[in-house]
């Protein structure tokens, strides 16, 4: 045991010898740096200092790139997660490193967030006066100014005046050149506007970089922590940032009578009393107030936290519906060609459930299982219907948020398992064949389809035959593949059902 506790020390003594000895070698080679005098020498010749600055260097760099990819992934967060005016969520971190938004009940009720707002953003600027149109101009107007046209020229002059004597009269009963400048004040102030909510856009996606830096910036030195944020949507701005688990110690220092008091200052009662005109600072203090009993309630109640934790796994795995109709041309049908005929009719119906995972905003994957009904008839040559159930795999790419909206685009790569179970064919008007299908026949396809997700629990998807094959029970008894859809003409509209 003595040398067990020797072997320790002794360790424990050789780290610290060896940090200390690191720390006094950043020490000496900082200032010895691209410097070439004997000292400097030395220095270099005990620490090895190229080595080592580079070392730090490259650290650093790591832990700098580390740092702005997690503002980067906070920020993008920011812009999707609020579609109202004023937005409350609690975020989480790790190291000081962006985790998670909890998108759960709003720990600030809506009057509380519209008090920050004002007290945040007084809005006592006049508003910009705005260019309306005119009245519609007559029919016989707008033939006599079509006569007598306004010109750029006439319209740079300060007093736009027509010199044909004709044109004169008219201008007095019409008034042309009054609805010239109209319409070009009007096409100006579009072109602005326009200008204007590209700005506005641009400078939204800067100040949540901004709003992103700030918030981190709260949780760098807590190795886990999560904050409650209050931030205007359009302005991407902090209204309030508060850290939830030192508001959680101080609610829990409450006492029974403190508690009870809140509780009695709440009822209609006291209400009353409590509704008189708040001041400035008044409204600086109404969210501390209101987080710390939101957020206690949060961590006391089991029921609270169970209902968290059930949001955040079902917002990121779905189990749905899925329906489909495909319009489809069948190039050969058990060896035999059908792309040269004219008259044919064929389509397939499908039906099925499904699982989706979302992985992160840009990546889903799905699987299931379905039942798939497909009929053709080509120009009386061959009819057939095949029921089938079919293994949908498929992947989801490069969602595209509309605006702040939910609403989104995506595209997607599909690979489908079909196992014919029964069939029904006839070639020739005649030789029906009426049974369930052989073993070894098996239908693989592989689709390709761009799609609009409304929410998680609703998307529309178009889908193209990308390439398919089908083994089927050859003439001689063996098994035979041949490609049997035509892929340019077959097409398929899958609508999903989430929940």
């Amino acid at each position: 045991m003595r040398k067990i506790f020797q072997a320790i020390f002794a360790l424990v003594l050789l780290l610290t010898v060896s940090l200390f000895a690191q720390n006094m070698c950043i020490e000496l080679c900082t200032p010895c740096q691209n410097k070439k005098d004997q000292t400097c020498k030395k220095v270099d010749k005990r620490c090895h200092c190229a080595a080592l600055l580079d070392s730090i260097s490259a650290a650093q760099a790591s832990k700098d790139a580390t740092f702005a990819e997690s503002i980067n992934r906070l920020s993008d967060e920011l812009l999707q997660t609020c579609d109202e005016t004023v937005c409350a969520r609690n975020i989480s971190f790790e190291s000081g490193l962006f985790k998670e938004i909890k998108q759960g009940p709003s720990p600030v009720s809506n009057e509380t967030k519209q008090n920050l707002y004002e007290t945040k953003f007084n809005n006592t600027q006049p508003e910009m006066s705005r260019i309306e149109p005119l009245p519609p101009m007559t029919e016989e107007c707008s033939g006599f100014c079509g006569d007598c046209p306004v010109t750029d020229k006439m319209l740079k002059a300060k007093q736009p005046k027509f010199k044909d004597k004709f044109c004169k009269k008219i201008e007095q009963s019409c008034k042309c050149i009054d609805y010239a400048i109209n319409k070009k004040q009007l096409a100006e102030q579009a072109k602005a506007d326009s200008v204007a909510e590209f700005e506005r856009k641009l400078q939204r996606i800067e100040n949540a970089s901004v709003l992103a830096k700030q918030i981190q910036e709260h949780s760098i030195n807590d190795s886990a922590c999560t904050l409650t944020v209050v931030f205007a949507n359009s302005e991407m701005a902090a209204l309030d940032i508060q850290k939830a688990k030192e508001i959680v110690k101080e609610k829990k220092q409450e006492s029974a009578t403190t508690v009870k008091e809140n509780i009695a200052e709440e009822q209609p009662t006291q209400f009353q009393e409590t509704s008189k005109p708040t001041t400035e600072n008044e409204k600086e203090d109404v969210w501390a107030s209101y987080s710390q009993k939101s957020i206690a309630f949060q961590e006391d109640s089991p029921s609270s936290t169970n209902k968290e934790t059930k949001t955040d796994k079902v917002k990121n795995s779905f189990f749905g519906i899925s329906l489909a109709f495909a319009s489809l041309t069948t190039s050969a049908f058990y060896g035999k060609p059908l792309q040269d005929l004219d008259g044919y009719f064929e389509f397939g119906a499908n039906l099925g459930f499904f699982h989706r995972i979302y992985f992160n905003r840009i990546v889903s994957f799905n699987y299931g299982l379905n039942a798939e009904f497909h009929h053709g008839w080509y120009c009386g040559f061959v009819d057939f219907s095949t029921i089938m159930a079919e293994i949908p795999l498929g992947f989801r790419f490069g969602i595209i948020p509309l605006g702040t909206s939910q609403v989104s685009l995506f595209l997607s790569a599909n690979f489908h398992i079909r196992k014919p179970i029964f069939l029904i064919r006839q070639f020739d008007s005649e030789n029906v064949y009426n049974d369930f299908a052989s073993f070894s026949e098996w239908e693989f396809i592989n689709l390709l389809g761009f799609g609009i997700e409304i929410t998680r629990h609703f998307s529309l998807e178009f889908q193209l035959f990308a390439g398919n094959f089908r083994i089927y029970e050859g003439p001689f008894g063996t098994d035979a593949e041949q490609s049997y859809l035509n892929g340019s003409d077959s097409w398929r509209i899958k609508i999903d059902f989430a929940f």
